[in-house]
């Protein structure tokens, strides 16, 4: 029987999820908050986390990178705000938002449990330099493959599962905009998190990102090197309580 922790600061909210959860034969327990969670992984390890991103004391993703420096326990955010493809960057195993469903819910949790290989990254830009450096930043944390334009990135969706794509603006063949419009349009790819990088930063804040359920939009520098310190951070262990360093969005 899988063991798993739930984490919020909210006892409505707890009591929900351990009913839903309970009936699908899981061995639940429940704190109030990260630190208490903490506190509890001391002496008892689950096999997988349920967290609320919005706690008093820590958000969800200082949470997890205090988890995984310790105990490498895969935790699982379950909440309003909408940040999956920030959430697979900064190593949180799996996203749910709410308004969530017990059945939906319990299919997440078996999909976290239930996963063998790591998560794949699609890289897609026409600048080879470009998806080297991403390669070389992201392995072996995550698998990468890539693509030179989203024609060929539309291929290799149709054959490799993503959890994530970061694609590039100005490509030949098929660009950006319209490689992302296509996935929007076909049920295999619709809900693929979504963060577009350039270096053009007029491109950075068109509208049509919003209008394509785009995750985030950043100028390549800046994500390379945000990038880079989340590699340092997955690495290093983190004292107590340390900030976060933050996602670098482009202001529209």
């Amino acid at each position: 029987m899988a063991k798993l922790l739930l984490v919020d600061d909210d006892s409505g909210t707890l009591a929900w999820m351990a009913e839903a959860l309970e009936g699908a034969a899981y061995d639940v327990r429940t704190v109030r908050g990260g630190g208490a969670a903490l506190e509890l992984l001391r002496t008892w390890t689950p096999d997988l986390i349920l967290a609320d991103f919005l706690m008093p004391e820590m958000d969800g993703f200082a949470f997890n990178r205090l988890v995984q420096s310790r105990e490498r326990v895969p935790v699982m955010l379950v909440s309003v705000v909408n940040k999956p493809a920030e959430a697979i960057l900064r190593g949180v195993a799996g996203y749910v938002r709410k308004p969530v469903t017990a059945a939906e819910l319990r299919a997440a949790v078996e999909r976290v449990l239930g996963a063998v290989e790591g998560v794949t990254l699609l890289v897609v830009d026409d600048d080879a330099d470009i998806r080297a450096c991403y390669r070389l930043i992201l392995e072996p944390r995550f698998t990468v493959i890539e693509a030179e334009d989203g024609r060929a990135a539309l291929d290799l969706l149709s054959r490799e599962p993503v959890a994530l794509a970061i694609v590039d603006v100005h490509m030949p063949v098929m660009n950006g905009v319209e490689l992302i419009r296509a996935m929007r349009e076909d049920a295999r790819f619709c809900t693929i998190p979504v963060v577009v990088q350039t270096s053009d930063r007029a491109a950075a804040r068109a509208p049509v990102w919003t209008d394509l359920h785009v995750a985030q939009t950043i100028l390549k520098d800046e994500f390379l090197d945000w990038l880079m310190t989340q590699i340092d951070a997955h690495l290093a262990p983190a004292p107590p309580r340390e900030a976060e360093r933050a996602w670098p969005a482009v202001s529209r």
